[in-house]
């Protein structure tokens, strides 16, 4: 078992409460390109399934008590994971950073969890030349990355993804992001059909939903083979089984255009936090950035993120794993 250092154990010590309250507050520090992407992430990618599956006995048993459908080893996806972030282009410094950090820092206990991420972000700036803006969201998921997977594959990861050094090059690169991101609203009289893109980084990915059709339905109407990459996607690129908020599958991830949706329903709330997807406790948004596919109607153009996996996480569902693993 490989050695973990001060900082390492320091941030296993971090409950998910404590994440979840340091997230806040980082968030509105986060440049607006990736503060989306970051909620996204700590959504798609909870403290609770990490542990659930390291500390099991059996994990077969685990994914079969928690109904997991899908790729639910972060430790496979370490790059992939971060691929809808602006900040993914330092993705490979920032890994970097945060193993030499790690390395370094010999009695974490002596400032905040916010406080490290802040401070580990201003220093990637200035190595980078860059605004800390751009670093911090995508510095909270490396921090939570290291928490999952330990050291030894975040090391094993680095250098398998893109990096741009160039100052000039990532300012271009946001420019492009940011006008795919101004998603601004169109009157229905003068547009029936709304662009719904679910991979920026691929020209094609997208399909076309009708005003007031849900994300999920619309998607159906894309006939092309999504199987072969993810065999929950038996219908368009949002996987689907019942399209009546029953099963979870098409829980998403809102980019941009969140107020091109139809408000969340107390419906949708209480399906979201049956799943393990959102706390019942948490006060969400009208247009909150995690939604199911076929309960958000349409009403302009959308850039949504497809989680790798779908299941049940709600905390009893979590406990009575734990209990039948004895």
């Amino acid at each position: 078992m490989a050695r973990k250092t001060p900082f390492e154990t320091y941030l296993g010590q971090q409950k998910e409460r404590g994440w979840a309250k340091t997230l806040v507050r980082v968030i509105p520090r986060i440049h607006e390109v990736d503060r989306n992407a970051t909620q996204i992430w700590f959504a798609f990618w909870p403290l609770k399934l990490s542990i659930a599956l390291a500390q099991s006995k059996d994990p077969d048993r685990t994914v079969k008590d928690l109904q997991l459908d899908g790729r639910v080893q972060l430790e496979d996806q370490i790059n992939t994971s971060v691929g809808f972030f602006f900040g993914a282009r330092y993705w490979n410094s920032v890994k970097k950073g945060i193993l030499d950090y790690a390395e370094s820092t010999l009695e974490p206990e002596g400032t905040s969890l916010e406080n490290h991420i802040l401070e580990l972000s201003r220093s990637l700036a200035t190595k980078l030349k860059t605004d800390p803006g751009f670093l911090i969201g995508i510095s909270t998921v490396a921090l939570m990355i290291l928490r999952q997977v330990g050291s030894v594959s975040l090391s094993k990861s680095v250098n398998e993804s893109s990096l741009i050094t160039n100052p000039r090059a990532a300012r271009e690169q946001l420019k492009l992001l940011k006008s795919k991101r101004k998603l601004k609203k169109t009157l229905w009289w003068r547009s029936k059909k709304y662009r719904v893109t679910f991979d920026e980084g691929e020209p094609t990915a997208y399909y076309e939903a009708s005003e007031g059709q849900d994300l999920s339905m619309a998607s159906s109407s894309d006939r092309r083979n999504f199987q072969n990459l993810d065999h929950r996607c038996v219908a368009g690129p949002v996987p689907a089984q019942c399209r009546s908020g029953a099963c979870g599958y098409c829980w998403i991830g809102i980019l941009a255009g969140r107020e091109n949706l139809s408000e969340i329903t107390e419906f949708e709330k209480d399906r979201l936090a049956y799943f393990g997807y959102a706390s019942r406790e948490q006060k969400l948004e009208s247009h909150p950035p995690v939604r199911l596919a076929c309960q958000s109607k349409c009403h302009g153009k959308i850039s949504i993120v497809v989680p790798p996996w779908n299941g049940v996480l709600q905390t009893r569902a979590i406990v009575a794993a734990g209990n039948s693993r004895g």
